[in-house]
């Protein structure tokens, strides 16, 4: 958290909690369970018959994670990013799902035969108490068209689906309902780790911590897997394997922002002209550097949470 500070969160506009303490959260990952079956959990994460309880439990949580900020206590629907590896795509899957669940109204566009749209239905995935009639009402202020039956309803002269999404959306919270909008996601690129492969905490060669020495980071670096040839001959006969190299991943992921500088790397890399002692002194310097700047503003970030009202008890 003090790393998550120093790195510029800021605690005004972000927010930080622990998934135990938040009961808001609970109760959201509860609700989520009343829209969620067991083979569809199985069918995505692989659960048989001897998965325990808080394996599926956890699951709910991290979608409750996922749709937590557009509570009602966070300011309503809104729309989402949520950043994740691209192993987490089915996660996200089921998170868009179990929110179009959650939602009060279910809209779906019907098309002409020259694909354009040629009514829009309403399904109520739940009827409360005047939340239909309060929709009919609205959308009559608005100037639709409709054509009301005994569970939907249906428009017709339908020209921007977003305003219509817009309406729906505001009875549906007005009638203490969630009307979530979808999440969305970038999905990122894994980093191997410097031995080559995945980083594990088994392994300290293969990772570099932001609370290590710098020194030590920067031997890391220096001992780290390159692309580069067998001898420096052929390294500069053949080139390099930039896309294959640590420290060019280190470089163009986190110790360089200038992507024209990062392309002349790859560049020089691949045409032979640029060596592995070069990329690698290059990458340990600035690493070094980085993680004393960064260790240095963790203390500042440190005394921030301390006087934080939130925060200062995770201190004492």
């Amino acid at each position: 958290i003090v790393s998550l500070v120093a790195l510029g969160f800021d605690i005004e506009k972000g927010h930080i909690y622990f998934q135990y303490e938040n009961k808001k959260l609970r109760d959201l990952a509860f609700e989520i369970g009343t829209k969620t079956i067991f083979s569809e959990l199985s069918a995505i994460y692989g659960f048989q018959g001897d998965v325990k309880i808080a394996h599926m439990i956890s699951v709910l949580v991290q979608n409750a994670d996922i749709l937590q900020p557009q509570l009602r206590e966070y300011g309503g629907p809104k729309p989402t990013v949520i950043p994740v590896g691209v192993d987490q795509d089915p996660h996200i899957r089921l998170t868009r799902d179990i929110a179009s669940r959650m939602r009060m109204f279910l809209v779906e566009k019907r098309l002409d035969d020259k694909n354009k749209t040629k009514r829009m239905d309403f399904k109520p995935t739940y009827l409360e108490r005047g939340v239909l009639d309060a929709i009919r009402e609205k959308l009559k202020e608005e100037g639709y068209s409709t054509e009301e039956h005994t569970f939907h309803i249906d428009i017709s002269n339908v020209q921007d689906v977003r305003a219509l999404e817009r309406i729906v959306r505001d009875v549906e919270f007005e009638h203490r309902g969630y009307g979530f909008f979808l999440p969305a996601a970038t999905y990122h690129r894994f980093m191997q780790g410097l031995t080559g492969g995945k980083m594990s905490s088994s392994v300290p060669e293969s990772y570099i911590a932001l609370t290590e020495p710098p020194e030590d980071a920067a031997k890391k670096v220096l001992q780290a897997k390159t692309g580069g040839r067998v001898t420096v001959e052929e390294q500069k006969k053949l080139g390099g394997l930039p896309e294959e190299c640590t420290i060019y991943e280190l470089l163009m992921s986190h110790l360089i922002e200038d992507d024209a500088q990062v392309k002349e790397l790859f560049e020089e890399c691949k045409s032979g002209k640029r060596l592995c002692k070069a990329c690698k002194a290059q990458a340990a310097e600035l690493m070094f550097s980085f993680l004393k700047r960064h260790q240095e503003e963790r203390e500042r970030a440190r005394e921030v949470l301390m006087q934080h009202e939130m925060y200062k008890e995770w201190f004492r």
